[in-house]
């Protein structure tokens, strides 16, 4: 009798555990590449009509290094020394899933700029003018805390949504700081 209720016990926890996994959410990680060449010029591309830095979805089985490698020469160039320099999750208002964004600066190392699939346009800009055409204010806040702090850490939360004019905005959830 008391092998049954402990097959029973163990039976009735592992029907209520994979019920409960099954409510887990499909997080996963964004990365953003953040490129800058010898002049001090920043890597951006033009991706739904919008100027940002170049971004992929982080969800193949390879290392980190091989995805920003990848991103790289999905822009037709090489980088070198890639540091993770941000990390923030944001979701969509009155949405349970998280994206991680991971930003990573690295040096230009080389090649001829191509437009990615997913784009319509490449280009180089000064750090000044990159702060101008991009409109995500959360993307240039990271810009400007990665040039005030190199070799820092940033993260930060936030929620997005898209406002009466159908444009991206941000709600902070928790404030920007330094991760190390």
């Amino acid at each position: 009798m008391r092998t049954k209720k402990t097959i029973f016990t163990l039976l009735v926890v592992v029907a209520t555990q994979t019920l409960l996994a099954q409510d887990k959410y499909d997080n996963y990680s964004f990365f953003k590449l953040y490129v800058v060449n010898d002049n001090d010029e920043i890597l951006l591309v033009k991706w739904d009509d919008q100027w940002e830095i170049a971004g992929s979805r982080y969800n193949d089985p390879i290392s980190v290094k091989k995805h920003l490698d990848q991103m790289a020469t999905d822009m037709g160039i090489s980088i070198k020394d890639p540091k993770l320099c941000g990390v923030y999750t944001q979701r969509w208002k009155d949405s349970p899933y998280l994206t991680l964004m991971q930003y990573y600066q690295a040096t230009y190392d080389g090649g001829d700029l191509k437009i990615p699939d997913d784009c319509t346009d490449i280009k180089w800009f000064s750090y000044k003018d990159a702060l101008k055409v991009i409109p995500y204010e959360n993307m240039i806040t990271m810009m400007q805390k990665i040039k005030k702090h190199p070799g820092k850490i940033i993260g930060a939360a936030f929620e997005r949504y898209k406002d009466a004019n159908n444009k991206t905005q941000f709600i902070t959830l928790e404030d920007w700081y330094l991760l190390n």
